[in-house]
């Protein structure tokens, strides 16, 4: 009778586990800032010495540029697995003083355990407001792990410098 009990409750444990384990993915723009905000993950406030007109055509070429690619890698693991990551930046105009930019990634395959948003995970987002005829304010939001070299070139390129592309994974 103990066997009995015991299977009974192994199998209420493992009933249980899906609902404990559920992995809680951003499907917004706006839960993704309210995940990293409430979690204490990286958010940076810098001012960029440009009109914010200029912010936002900067960051439209060098993300168009550096950000909107497709990244294909090949591994030998016994056998050979195909993989690939696709970027997806948007930069959107909010109203005449705010932008927003926003970088999205698609795993292919994708993990097992969530679902990803349409346009994919997101890894970076960025708020955009004029402070004056010469400066923007940048908020970017970014998780600890993860986008940091993404973060340092976007930081380059609001600061003026053509820095080179980020090295994707």
């Amino acid at each position: 009778m103990n066997t009995k009990k015991s299977v009974l409750a192994l199998f209420t444990a493992l009933a249980a586990t899906p609902v404990a384990l559920a992995i809680d993915v951003p499907q917004t723009r706006q839960e993704f800032v309210e995940a990293v905000v409430a979690k204490k993950a990286v958010v940076e406030t810098l001012r960029a010495g440009q009109p914010l007109d200029k912010v936002i055509s900067v960051l439209e070429e060098r993300a168009s540029a550096c950000l909107d690619v497709k990244v294909e890698r090949t591994a030998n693991v016994g056998y050979v697995e195909h993989s690939s990551s696709t970027y997806h930046p948007t930069v959107r105009r909010i109203d005449d003083g705010r932008a927003e930019f926003t970088l999205q990634v698609e795993h292919f395959p994708r993990g097992v355990g969530h679902t990803p948003p349409p346009g994919g995970l997101f890894m970076l987002a960025a708020d955009l407001k004029s402070v004056d005829a010469g400066h923007t304010e940048v908020v970017l939001y970014r998780p600890k792990i993860g986008g940091g070299k993404i973060a340092e070139s976007l930081k380059q390129w609001l600061a003026g410098d053509p820095a080179p592309c980020p090295k994707l994974r």
